[in-house]
């Protein structure tokens, strides 16, 4: 059973895109906490956000050549949609990874 703290912190972690600060909200949980879930929730949510801030740069670049519209509203809803997910699951106590970045981050 998870604390309010630790609910708190990793909520405050996937929340940080819709605070706009979305790279030093979890940065600010990876220092704040020691627990181990905490941390875990905090590297997930910044590789995926640091993710999403990459394909964000690669959609606007690639809008001179037309697709880059599409993937950038794919990469907004995307950005406005799993940390939702991930603030609803880690609520409830549940262990959530990103489905995009999630592997790569568990592996590092």
């Amino acid at each position: 059973m998870l604390t309010t703290e630790q609910k708190l912190l990793c909520a405050l972690a996937h929340l940080g895109v819709f605070v706009g600060i979305p790279i030093i909200a979890p940065i600010i949980a990876l220092l704040v906490s020691s627990d181990g879930f905490v941390k875990m929730q905090a590297k997930e949510a910044l590789g995926f956000q640091i993710m999403m801030a990459a394909a964000s740069i690669i959609s606007v670049i690639l809008i001179f050549v037309l697709i880059g519209i599409p993937l950038l509203i794919v990469v907004g809803i995307a950005t406005v949609i799993f940390p939702i997910l991930a603030i609803i699951k880690v609520v409830d106590g549940v262990d959530y990874s990103y489905p995009i970045s999630g592997s790569i981050v568990r592996k590092i």
